[in-house]
């Protein structure tokens, strides 16, 4: 083992030990405190602008005190990025709690708003000047018909290249309703945005910046809420997604929130399971000569990066376990969440396309996953996961009696359902490829006449060969 990632490692566990042990609670209050005077300071600072010149000495106090606190904070966290939603305002996933005075964060949101904006990231510190003309560029009018941009632009060309402004933010109450999915295709779509969410998380944690959990929060509580009623959501391979990359990352956290609901975790720990996993695999980011990391140093890089957002709280702790431990034996004791990941991981590698067709149907994935129960695998956990996606689990090609090929897309939805899934029609009994989405559901009726492999079906399915 090289010194620089024993010394990583030594890093990981002093910093994983001091937040289970609870030593993060003064450094938490410490962040709410100067996040506050912070707050007030830059929206006090940005309705000042409108009245008065960048240079008039009636910024000079504030200015000093916001780029003090400014200075603090990122010297706390790391790269600081201030999120406003819903009248809340986080710094780096840690909520500061203010009132409702004119300088709070509702303030701060409206102005925000104006741009089409949610938040700004602070790579670096300021100085005072630099604030100066941040302000300047903030006060002016939003510019149509596209606000965020035009903002964007005005910042790079101010010179401030260490802020930047993102878009606008919602997390789901718990008050909120989430409309149902009506069709398939729709929670695919839904589905595909959260992918490209963590594709975009990714590509900031390569480029040197902490990750921004919150948006991929939003809609993993969708998956959350779909998983609760009943029904198994599954990334399946017409989910669109930048990379094979994201659209693994995607089916590992909702086959993960699977696992949790059938475990009944409460909703808050399966949307943080959820996004944990979405991040599970976030080491492939860094580079080592240019190169991601192979397979046995990506969890500790992985980890490493997500330590970036330096301070620990709940959501914060499970993601780095959890990139940490995510490949672990049982016999390793890894924490039951990371346990939980563990089995996603491996039944969606062993069952995705690859540029050589799959490897194995979800059915067989999940006989040779059995197989490693006690050693590798939790086998109560893997018993959730049967029970949820059933005996031919999303993604299982069939063939019925009938000879139409179909392809699963549900799993339990009640007890009658456990080997009758929801289908879609992916070759007709004479052989065509289905055109569209056709819906065939075997708690209609109908019966299973075999599991085509996938590879058994891609050398059937394959031009013959023409001879001479």
């Amino acid at each position: 083992m090289s010194t620089d990632l024993h010394d990583d490692q030594k890093v990981l566990g002093h910093a994983i030990t001091a937040a289970r042990a609870g030593e993060d609670k003064a450094l938490a209050q410490q962040v709410r405190d100067q996040g506050e005077i912070a707050v007030r300071l830059l929206t006090g600072l940005w309705r000042l602008m409108r009245t008065h010149e960048p240079d008039n000495d009636a910024f000079a106090a504030p200015t000093r005190d916001f780029a003090a606190a400014l200075r603090t904070l990122i010297d706390l966290l790391g790269p600081l990025r201030l999120v406003c939603v819903e009248g809340q305002v986080y710094l780096n996933d840690v909520r500061i709690r203010m009132d409702d005075r004119s300088s709070g964060a509702a303030a701060l949101e409206e102005e925000l708003r104006a741009h089409r904006s949610g938040g700004i990231e602070f790579t670096q510190p300021l100085d005072e000047g630099a604030i100066r003309t941040l302000l300047h560029v903030l006060a002016a009018k939003p510019a149509a018909p596209h606000p965020l941009r035009a903002l964007t632009e005005a910042i790079r060309q101010a010179g401030v290249g260490t802020v930047t402004v993102q878009g606008l933010y919602r997390l789901r109450v718990s008050s909120d309703v989430a409309p149902a999915p009506t069709h398939h295709r729709e929670v695919q779509e839904t589905l595909g945005r959260a992918a490209g969410l963590v594709a975009d998380a990714w590509d900031n944690l390569a480029a040197g910046r902490t990750p921004n959990p919150l948006p991929v929060r939003r809609l993993v509580n969708d998956i959350v809420d779909e998983a609760t009623r009943g029904d198994a959501v599954v990334a399946d391979e017409q989910t669109q997604a930048p990379s094979a990359a994201a659209r693994h990352a995607l089916r590992v956290c909702t086959l993960s929130i699977l696992i949790g609901a059938e475990l009944g975790l409460t909703p808050p720990v399966l949307a943080d399971l959820g996004v944990a996993a979405m991040f599970h695999d976030a080491g492939y980011g860094a580079r080592e000569d240019g190169y991601p990391p192979p397979f046995e140093r990506h969890a500790i890089a992985g980890a490493c990066m997500l330590l970036r957002q330096r301070g620990f709280h709940p959501a914060k702790v499970k993601r780095l376990l959890i990139a940490f431990e995510h490949h672990d034996a049982l016999t390793l004791s890894p924490i039951l969440l990371a346990r939980i990941v563990h089995i996603a991981d491996d039944f969606d590698t062993l069952t995705r396309a690859r540029p050589g067709g799959a490897l194995y149907s979800p059915a067989v994935a999940l006989e040779l996953m059995n197989a490693a129960t006690h050693k590798l695998y939790d086998p109560g956990l893997l018993q959730l996961l049967v029970n949820r996606i059933g005996k031919y689990p999303p993604g299982t090609l069939l063939k019925l009696p009938d000879g139409r090929l179909v392809v699963t897309i549900s799993g339990v939805r009640s007890p009658t359902t456990f080997a009758r899934p929801r289908c879609r029609l992916a070759r007709t009994d004479e052989g065509v490829v289905a055109a569209g989405d056709v819906d065939v559901d075997l708690a209609l009726g109908g019966a299973v006449a075999e599991v085509i492999e996938p590879r058994a079906h891609a050398r059937a399915t394959a031009a013959p060969s023409r001879r001479a």
